[in-house]
């Protein structure tokens, strides 16, 4: 995903999200600034953090944990049970570690490993999913996503512009062009779906929002 100057990025989430500076977030940003790891952009986590408390979901699907700052969002806007995956198991680990600090560890299930192999296997019904995990993989992912989503359900992907290489709106990569083409499946199939709803939006480095019909 994207990456702003830590700084920059500190400063301007401040502005976006005030109430929910507390050490349990502040904590997570400061990791990442200090490790150089990117984590959301600001206005897609207000988005996000907006859409959580809007849904007010029971259970949620997220697919790429990282440093659990995404899903550190989700849980202190809901009252959700999270279950999230992430294939890096020291990104895995230092996530576990922030929710448990935060106390929110009985309201984690993190499974590590490839999200390719444990998204087929994943069972239950989600009111909430949040796609952010390998941009190639999005649709091979959907069908497994869409099914997993209960009626009314959201899935929100992000990323799906990636900096402007599928719109046309950016300087086209093409080193990225697996990205590319993945991504621009991806939208196509979701808006092809007429058990969907979906839409695009210019948020951060763009977000497809689903809404399972019924």
């Amino acid at each position: 995903m994207p990456f702003k100057t830590p700084s920059k990025t500190s400063e301007y989430i401040r502005s976006l999200l005030p109430e929910e500076l507390d050490k349990d977030v502040l904590g997570i940003m400061k990791y990442a600034e200090e490790k150089v790891i990117p984590i959301l952009l600001p206005e897609t986590a207000a988005f996000l953090r907006q859409t959580v408390m809007l849904k007010r979901p029971e259970k949620i699907l997220e697919i790429g944990t990282a440093i659990g700052y995404s899903g550190m969002i989700m849980l202190k806007n809901s009252a959700a049970q999270l279950y999230t995956v992430e294939k890096d198991e020291d990104s895995a680990t230092v996530a576990k570690k922030f929710f448990t600090d935060a106390g929110f560890k009985h309201r984690v299930t993190v499974f590590i490993g490839d999200a390719c192999e444990i998204v087929p296997l994943i069972k239950g019904s989600y009111d909430f999913i949040f796609l952010d995990g390998p941009k190639t993989r999005y649709p091979v992912f959907y069908p497994y996503l869409k099914d997993l989503l209960s009626g009314g359900g959201i899935l929100l992907a992000d990323n799906v512009l990636f900096n402007g290489m599928v719109d046309g709106s950016g300087e086209y990569q093409r080193k990225k062009a697996t990205i590319v083409e993945g991504l621009d499946k991806y939208l196509k199939t979701v808006f092809d779906d007429k058990d969907m709803i979906s839409s695009i939006l210019p948020v951060g480095d763009g977000l497809c929002m689903s809404i399972k019909k019924g």
